[in-house]
């Protein structure tokens, strides 16, 4: 059984106490897609012609009620020409929140993993981001993960940060 794989991105100087409910959060959310049978879900529907909504379900099913996020919330982007942005999912902790990405076939191809960022980084609502995405396409005999996971410490060098204190990167 293949386990998720987990990648973190901290910013220097950050709330320790929002960052300590930030990994409980994660944690929570690793526990549940190491489980067994969520694997088994995952694996089943990972393949290609099946949209992310399928993957996103499987998470809606328990991020919503034991973790406290909703999903599509709206809103987040108001002081924005383009107000209809959503993320998948929102949880407010503090004085900020967590948008949560869930993606699938297109993550590298589209960069998707880009827009996610760039999503969390200008709203004023979430300065932490978990991004859900494969580890691999097979198809394209791509490995997501790791693709991804360097294109994004690069965000976490100091002279290149953004309004973005953490990145929890989750590969199913």
């Amino acid at each position: 059984m293949r386990k998720i794989k987990i990648k973190k991105y901290i910013k220097k100087k950050v709330n320790k106490t929002e960052l300590k409910e930030v990994f409980r959060i994660a944690k929570e959310l690793e526990k549940y897609l190491n489980q067994k049978e969520i694997i088994d879900q995952i694996n089943i529907i990972n393949v290609k012609g099946v949209h992310s909504q399928k993957i996103q379900k499987i998470i809606t099913d328990y991020a919503e009620p034991n973790l406290g996020f909703s999903s599509e919330k709206e809103k987040l982007f108001e002081k924005y020409e383009n107000k209809k942005l959503r993320p998948d999912f929102y949880k407010k902790i503090g004085k900020t929140g967590i948008l949560m990405e869930v993606e699938k076939g297109k993550t590298v191809t589209n960069n998707m993993d880009l827009l996610d960022l760039w999503k969390c980084h200008i709203c004023s609502e979430a300065s932490h981001l978990f991004l859900i995405i494969p580890i691999r396409d097979e198809a394209k005999g791509l490995n997501i993960f790791d693709t991804v996971s360097k294109r994004m410490s690069s965000f976490f060098v100091e002279e290149n940060y953004l309004n973005i204190n953490s990145l929890i990167i989750f590969g199913y």
